[in-house]
């Protein structure tokens, strides 16, 4: 692969990449344009075969808008199912909100939630993250957990003292909870994380 860029081609690429990563397709032609400050579409086809040539991007006629990135092909994209506050639990956001991309060797299913608050900042598990969760019913000690209660979502440390369970926050701020409600369920576990910043995916 030809990563040899220059300054405009990189700076597409890096668009195409963070379009893809957040929402699962490529922009058009005239959203490229836009985004770039271009008025003539065929600057931006220009790029994208430039693109193609250096063997960065490809022409795929089965995927959204015939585009697909060439290292995409290591990924599977999973879907963002809603939000989960890490501080006190909220009302779920029971709606698909698009897919992020995952690495292929995650196997299983696998779902994405937005965190909202800082209960958790102390993990590493900021607010406007997007949290990638394994679906699982149950957890171990000490790991980090998307749960229910009282039919509420929230991202919290699952901790197990003696015949109580507890759900802890990562930040000094916030309180433990004492799980007493039967409702209580483990939607699944806190496997890695998406964050944006400026446009950018690490």
């Amino acid at each position: 692969m030809d990563e040899t860029l220059s300054p405009q081609q990189a700076r597409v690429f890096q668009y195409l990449k963070d379009c893809y990563y957040k929402g699962g397709s490529m922009p058009t032609y005239r959203e490229i344009c836009r985004q770039m400050g271009w008025r003539a579409v065929g600057t931006a086809q220009s790029v994208i075969q430039a693109l193609i040539d250096k063997n960065v991007l490809a022409r795929d006629p089965q995927r959204s808008r015939g585009l697909r990135l060439v290292q995409a092909d290591q990924f599977r994209a999973v879907p963002v199912l809603g939000a989960a506050p890490a501080g006190r639990p909220l009302e779920a956001i029971e709606q698909h909100l698009g897919n992020v991309s995952v690495p292929s060797f995650v196997r299983g299913p696998v779902f994405a939630v937005r965190v909202l608050g800082e209960s958790m900042k102390d993990a590493g598990i900021l607010d406007g993250d997007i949290a990638i969760v394994r679906q699982a019913p149950q957890a171990e000690n000490k790991e980090i957990v998307v749960a229910v209660l009282d039919g509420e979502v929230t991202i919290k440390r699952l901790v197990k003292k003696q015949k109580s369970i507890w759900l802890y926050p990562e930040n000094p701020k916030f309180k433990p909870m004492k799980i007493e409600d039967s409702s209580f369920k483990i939607l699944g576990k806190v496997i890695g994380l998406h964050r944006y910043w400026d446009g950018t995916i690490f």
